[in-house]
């Protein structure tokens, strides 16, 4: 988003004339114009374009915008999951932490991949159209221990084991394989599971999932939290705007108490 769409986005475009308007009365270019080059959004102050806090939060958002994605913590995508699942966030860390160490561009020698190392099979089962985006991954992960967890009653134990080796194993073995990896790997996630731990992990995630767009089970799109924090520095400008527009104001009738009326 640049710094057109924004004032757009704003519905500052109310006129270029004299009036009272956000661009009317100073217009754009004159003593208290938003974009004059003199003044507070001029293009070389402390909102303009080129300069300054605002105008930088500005250039970051359209960063983001051009790279198609946001940077979400990884902490998060679980706790989503988590919510989605019924499944303790504390297991579904624990299994990200053992199979990748929270890597989501891990692959392994027989092919699982990323942070839940799906297996190519597994992840087209379950809808995953990339299985190397975090997000997408850790989801479909969640959703395929919970599986797990509801066809063997909730026992954690074989759940995992199932998730390690498969439920074909778990099934001909009557409990856990004896496979010192699976053993071993039940072993490591349960020890994980039992601490309260941070993946201290960032990852980009997709601004166009219709996750981050619809409330579930409702067909009315919500603002996504990008735009909500737009909206919230907008808000911040414009009264800083109007501060300053007071305070010339003021000024002004204080210099000249024989003047006319002065409406913002």
């Amino acid at each position: 988003m640049d710094i057109s769409q924004m004032y757009q986005l704003l519905g500052m475009y109310s006129g270029s004339g004299s009036g009272y308007g956000l661009y009317k009365n100073y217009g754009n270019y004159n003593n208290y114009g938003l974009l004059g080059a003199g003044n507070l959004y001029g293009s070389q102050n402390i909102y303009g374009t080129n300069a300054g806090t605002f105008g930088q939060v500005l250039k970051n958002t359209a960063s983001v915008q051009n790279s198609g994605g946001i940077s979400t913590p990884m902490d998060e995508i679980f706790e989503e999951a988590s919510r989605e699942t019924g499944v303790d966030v504390r297991l579904l860390k624990a299994v990200g932490k053992a199979e990748s160490n929270f890597r989501a561009s891990a692959t392994s020698r027989c092919g699982a991949m990323g942070v839940m190392q799906l297996m190519p099979g597994t992840a087209k089962s379950l809808g995953v159209t990339d299985a190397y985006d975090a997000k997408q991954n850790i989801m479909a992960g969640s959703r395929y221990l919970a599986k797990l967890l509801d066809k063997y009653d909730g026992d954690t134990k074989l759940a995992l084991a199932a998730y390690n080796a498969g439920s074909g194993n778990v099934a001909k073995y009557g409990g856990i394989p004896p496979f010192k990896e699976t053993q071993n790997y039940v072993k490591r996630v349960l020890e994980y599971a039992g601490e309260d731990f941070r993946t201290r992990q960032t990852v980009k995630t997709d601004v166009s999932d219709e996750n981050s767009w619809q409330q579930a089970g409702s067909d009315t799109p919500v603002m996504d939290f990008e735009y909500g924090d737009i909206y919230k520095m907008a808000v911040q400008m414009i009264q800083l705007q109007m501060q300053q527009k007071l305070q010339g104001l003021l000024d002004f009738n204080r210099e000249d108490s024989g003047s006319g009326s002065v409406f913002l």
